[in-house]
């Protein structure tokens, strides 16, 4: 086709042709700087991608950070008609060249033309071969996809072909155009961007959303919105508008899983017009799945048209994207699939229940077992779902799929279910996982009836030797350890013919009931077994959970380091066989982040709570209690009062409407109080002690048990009981130091120590301390003792003074004290007691005024002063010192009358001063 151009047609205005201006609400884009940095010279930029993932600025941002020299067309759908576009071309390079090539350029426009190719030859020629003043040139050509016309795709295929090398051309374009590019990535000519590339990742969304809200979002709520909208950039920007408070913002992120009206808004106007009405029935046909190829397009459309359905929607620019490399799979971006499936549910056209019918039908064939059934659970179709569960009900239990699992099962008659012992087995494993144990036995005792008269002996021998591995779950669950142990050794010599699993479940009762009695070496050994067995079944949960188990059971023993390792076996397993998305990787990043945050490793303790709250989102909000514990004991260790409150109030609610076992309740308890007592709320922790789990210090060989017990002791201590807890620590010590609870042991000399140093015992809470620094050289303890807050200074330099430690005591004493002043404490102020080790250590120091020297203060006034400084009143200061009223005005009359203090507001900045420079600011 050969078109005429006129030199009328080739004079246009340079308006458009401008460089645009990053908005300033948009950041520099850092991956992207990254796949340019460095490169060498290419004949063509694609930046593709759907709308709203600020392609156009991030190129502007780019170049202008580069200092290019850039040619900009902005185009329209006028602009395919090939006169305007060569005009617009030709004005855009003369708006950037220099002026020596400004004149030469302006004659080009005056040239009449027979075909754009003709006009490009002279163009290019014109062009200096180093570039305009030596410099690369960039010839921008923006929301290209609104070129249809072939002739200028031709035309760009020219240029590309013969375009010097001092010229790149950029296109931004929500296609990918036809000029050629499968040609361009294989000769290695083409750099490309994606929205992969182009998408925010959580830490840009952070500093995108802290230069824009007025309030603080937590690290956790901004991973959770740029997951569910995959970092594109637009939805970010209507949820900063939209957010008033972190409530409400954490409430729009949940609700874009059923979708936004604002959002459906934007797609209508995208895909409203432009659609056939097959390619509409294609869009809600395969909305209901999680990915597709040409083939499974086929089998869910009945249509046989299915890959030129595929290829012309992709050439939409619609925001579908590969799975992967092989571009032969696809997905639809979450919020564009939540419109989908909306605009599938407002039609009477299509039958659901077939469609996913077919879908199960499909993947079943492919052997995705998982997405076949649930398809089959949409489609409510039993049959399909028992036929899933036949071949492939073991491999999700092996994998830890509980959930899909119960999904499965729920959909299920109980008759169906109870007929069968591998359905029974699952069904009770699965009601075990939710903590519903009265139902594992109602669903045991329902098969055995059912079974009994139709099983040989031989038969119903094995499957009562499956059914008490998990009746010893759950006596495990009970706290029974005895009945737990009787059933797992039953369970264990029995033959498993329904779940394969059932003797590797067996063996691992057998450990946890000897970690929870105490018998720590024993049970370490037990669970190395059931790992190995379990290896041999290729049962990837059980072989993850006894890993978790031995670094427990390291964890108690006191070795940190050894625990640390096993768990590092187990993140290998886990990428060795591909295990990424098993929700029991969440225990392995829980124990992580419980070790890093003893080690004081925040930023590590909070990714791996971060990813394992990534790990369940699919499993429930309820399954976060611990991992929204790690968050906020980094939280409060970080001194950011407002979050720490957050989770404080998240792990309430979660603990108030589920049950839990006590390992949970009991961490998530001790972070707790630890946030009450920082924050002086004697009434919470007064109310927790009317609900808190009774304690018995005589049974408390284990962790949990031993938590449970301190965080009681913690409470008293909070509320100046400490009569109750003293002999309450006496005795938890007792049982730790006799089966060996080592991690235990330190933590109980840390509590021991404050006490007895709140109780003015200096003797006993040095002795405790000491032994606590002791213990602290092979556990790597430094979270337990920064939990005591700046006390824990005060305690220390009176360690240090007296001389009683040095080695590796002394040096471990000095880190603390570091980390401890650089501590931020979000209580009102700090109430520490002081000895005269410590008002000595005050006095000698060079900045300190020098009537505190000449008028000393008796330790009765220091201790005054620094509870002024805390703000209690005076009846709050005689109560705290158990001293009347009276007493406590005369020390205060003395202390202003030595300190030439007039008013309340003298002495607190006095004591401020004073104790920071000991405590740290």
């Amino acid at each position: 086709m050969t078109t005429t151009l006129n030199p009328g047609q080739l004079t246009f205005i340079a308006a458009k042709n401008q460089s645009p201006q990053p908005p300033p609400a948009l950041l520099h884009r850092e991956k992207f700087n990254d796949l340019l940095h460095g490169l060498e010279p290419v004949s063509l930029l694609l930046v593709h991608a759907p709308a709203g993932y600020g392609k156009t600025t991030t190129v502007a941002d780019r170049l202008e950070a580069l200092e290019a020299t850039s040619a900009w067309y902005r185009l329209e759908v006028g602009d395919n008609d090939p006169a305007r576009f060569a005009g617009y071309l030709a004005k855009a390079l003369e708006v950037a060249a220099p002026g020596s090539c400004k004149a030469t350029l302006r004659k080009l426009q005056e040239k009449g033309y027979d075909n754009l190719e003709s006009f490009l030859t002279d163009l290019l020629a014109e062009l200096p071969l180093e570039g305009l003043d030596g410099d690369p040139l960039y010839l921008v050509l923006d929301d290209y996809h609104l070129i249809d016309n072939e002739v200028i795709h031709n035309a760009l295929r020219f240029l590309l072909r013969h375009q010097p090398a001092c010229l790149t051309l950029v296109l931004i374009t929500r296609t990918v155009p036809p000029i050629g590019v499968a040609q361009l990535r294989m000769q290695g000519r083409m750099t490309e961007i994606t929205s992969r590339d182009l998408a925010f990742g959580a830490d840009e969304a952070q500093s995108y959303f802290d230069s824009r809200l007025p309030f603080e979002i937590s690290r956790e709520s901004i991973e959770r919105a740029v997951r569910r909208v995959e970092g594109w950039v637009s939805a970010l920007q209507l949820l900063s508008a939209s957010a008033l408070t972190s409530i409400e913002f954490n409430d729009f992120v949940d609700q874009l899983e059923y979708g936004n009206q604002h959002i459906f808004d934007y797609f209508d106007e995208l895909v409203g017009q432009g659609l056939t009405e097959q390619q509409r029935t294609f869009l809600l046909r395969t909305s209901i799945l999680d990915r597709f190829n040409a083939r499974m397009v086929m089998r869910v459309m009945d249509d046989s048209n299915g890959q030129a359905l595929l290829s012309s929607l992709l050439s939409m620019g619609l925001f579908i994207t590969p799975v992967d490399n092989s571009a032969l799979w696809f997905r639809y971006h979450p919020l564009f699939s939540v419109y989908l499936q909306h605009l599938l549910t407002c039609t009477t056209e299509e039958n659901r229940q077939q469609l996913h019918q077919r879908a199960s039908d499909a993947w079943l064939e492919l052997d995705h077992a998982e997405e076949a059934a649930r398809h089959a659970i949409a489609a409510d179709d039993a049959d399909r779902i028992t036929r899933v569960l036949t071949i492939h009900g073991r491999k999700f239990f092996t994998e830890g799929q509980f959930i899909l699992l119960q999904r499965c099962l729920d959909a299920l008659p109980q008759d169906v279910i109870a007929q069968d012992p591998t359905l029974t087995l699952l069904r009770a494993w699965v009601a075990q996982g939710q903590y519903k144990f009265d139902e594992v036995e109602n669903w045991l005792s329902a098969a055995e009836t059912r079974l009994e008269a139709s099983m040989t002996e031989d038969t119903q021998r094995a499957v009562h030797g499956e059914f008490s591995a998990i009746r010893a779950q759950v006596a495990m669950n009970y706290g029974d350890g005895e009945r737990a142990l009787a059933l797992a050794r039953e369970a264990i010599d029995q033959e498993a013919r329904y779940l394969p699993t059932s003797r590797v479940a067996a063996a691992s009762v057998i450990g946890e009931a000897l970690f929870v009695q105490g018998e720590l070496e024993e049970a370490l050994a037990r669970m190395q077994e059931t790992e190995h067995l379990a290896r041999a079944h290729q049962a990837h949960q059980n072989v993850i959970w006894a890993l978790c188990q031995q670094s427990e059971i390291s964890v108690a023993m006191g070795l940190l380091q050894k625990a640390y390792n096993i768990q590092e076996r187990g993140f290998q397993y886990a990428e060795e066989n591909h295990l990424n998305h098993l929700p029991i990787l969440e225990f392995l990043f829980r124990i992580r982040s419980q070790i890093m945050w003893e080690w004081h490793h925040l930023e590590n303790a909070e990714r791996c709570a971060l990813q394992g709250i990534e790990i369940l989102e699919a499993q429930g909000e309820r399954w976060y209690v611990q991992s929204y514990t790690s968050l906020a004991k980094v939280a409060h260790a970080r001194g950011r009062q407002s979050l720490c409150a957050d989770y404080i109030a998240k792990m309430q609610k979660m603990l108030a409407s589920g049950d839990y076992h006590l390992d949970w309740v009991a961490n998530a308890h001790a972070t707790m109080l630890a946030y009450w007592d920082a924050v002086r709320d004697r009434e919470a922790i007064q109310r927790w002690l009317t609900i808190a789990p009774p304690v018995d210090p005589t049974t408390a060989t284990n962790h949990f048990n031993q938590c449970n017990g301190r965080n009681r002791a913690r409470a008293y201590m909070s509320l100046g009981l400490y009569s109750k807890a003293q002999p309450l620590l006496t005795g938890l010590q007792a049982i730790a130091e006799e089966v060996g609870l080592k991690t235990d042991l330190n933590r109980n000399h840390i509590a021991l120590a404050l006490l007895y140093w709140d109780t003015e015992d200096r003797e006993n809470a040095l002795k405790h301390m000491v032994a606590a620094l002791q213990l602290a050289s092979t556990t790597g303890a430094v979270g337990s003792f920064l939990r005591m807050g700046k006390v824990l200074i005060v305690i220390l330099k009176a360690l240090i003074n007296d001389e009683a430690i040095d080695g590796m005591e002394l040096q471990r004493a000095e880190r603390l004290i570091q980390l401890a002043q650089q501590q931020r404490d979000f209580s009102r102020a700090i109430r520490i007691s002081l000895d005269e080790a410590i008002i000595q250590d005050i006095i000698d120091r060079p900045d300190v005024p020098e009537l505190i020297r000449t008028s000393p203060l008796t330790r009765r006034e220091w201790q005054i002063l620094s509870l002024i400084h805390a703000g209690l009143s005076n009846d709050q200061i005689a109560e705290h010192l158990k001293v009347a009223s009276t007493t406590v005005k005369t020390h205060i009359r003395s202390l202003y009358q030595k300190q030439n203090i007039s008013h309340r507001s003298e002495a607190i900045e006095l004591a401020k001063d004073l104790l920071s420079k000991i405590q740290g600011e």
